[in-house]
């Protein structure tokens, strides 16, 4: 069986990135539901289209950081750990995504390389050990990342 290289999975991931965004908008929801949004969430779909670009191209999987777009989602209420737990998630994401179009494991390899670098470059930046490349902004969340729940209809507002 062919396993597909670098530049067909690099083209994978950019035409794929915003159904790759939304199995990782659920799978995130199921694993982490008492955080709502998820913190990645504005970069989750430009670090796709930008490993697609990247990883035909032979960078290193760490040059994903710099280049990324997107809001960074910072709840001083949860810390950082909750990062590392959307990581974990977008990491499954890709290797279900590799292991459906059958891609070499070296690119597995380097996509793994990449969201640990994301991952990184996200951590020092929430706890004040870094700064964002130019593309991406923090927001601080204050108010509770728990998802709201949903009122109970009463006889005045049903009518």
């Amino acid at each position: 069986m062919t396993r597909l290289g670098p530049a067909k999975v690099g083209h994978f991931l950019r035409q794929q990135s915003e159904e790759l965004t939304r199995i990782w908008r659920l799978a995130r929801a199921t694993a982490r539901p008492t955080v709502f949004p998820g913190l990645l969430d504005g970069v989750v779909q430009p670090f796709f289209e930008r490993a697609g670009e990247l990883l035909p191209a032979g960078a290193a999987p760490e040059d994903i950081w710099q280049g990324l777009a997107g809001v960074v989602r910072r709840a001083p209420a949860i810390g950082p750990g909750e990062l590392t737990q959307e990581w974990a998630v977008l990491v499954e994401v890709l290797a279900a995504a590799c292991e459906s179009v059958n891609a070499e494991p070296a690119v597995a390899e380097w996509l793994t390389g990449a969201a640990a670098a994301g991952e990184a470059g996200t951590t020092k930046l929430v706890e004040g050990r870094g700064a964002a490349p130019p593309g991406v902004v923090t927001a601080v969340v204050f108010s509770s990342v728990t998802p709201r729940q949903p009122r109970a209809e009463t006889e005045e507002t049903a009518g």
